[in-house]
């Protein structure tokens, strides 16, 4: 179940047992980069699950999740023009400390109300993660 997820401890692991998900989202340079359409197509048939909808969907396994989850990313950088080589040349410790932010972020907002739009969800809290850094840098 959904709950399950929604662990503290669980979360924080999941979040960080993925691989970098700005990297993964969109390709950094000298990579075949996909069209603004492409990453579109990718997320559109996930735009209509919830965070529940959304773990049902894939048979309440971490992974299928979390590519999920990686497809909205990509569509939340390119919707906010976030620069996805300063995250790459960030330390290793803020990649990671984003990466506890937004999924603790997702988990909460999730948990608080599961019919939520997992899209939605994730936008905000990509944007949120990205805020909560830029006030920890200040």
């Amino acid at each position: 179940m959904l709950s399950g997820l929604l662990d503290q401890k669980k979360l924080i692991s999941f979040g960080g047992a993925i691989l970098l998900f700005c990297a993964n989202a969109i390709p950094v340079a000298g990579a075949q980069e996909k069209a603004i359409g492409d990453y579109i197509n990718e997320a559109s048939p996930y735009l209509h699950h919830s965070c529940e909808s959304a773990w049902a969907a894939a048979n309440e396994n971490a992974e299928d999740y979390i590519g999920m989850i990686n497809k909205f990313v990509a569509i939340v950088f390119i919707n906010h023009d976030f620069d996805v080589k300063r995250i790459d040349e960030a330390p290793p410790a803020d990649q990671e400390q984003l990466r506890v932010i937004f999924y603790n972020e997702i988990g909460k907002r999730c948990e608080a109300d599961p019919q939520k739009l997992l899209a939605g969800v994730v936008e905000r809290s990509l944007v949120f993660a990205f805020d909560e850094m830029k006030q920890q840098t200040k």
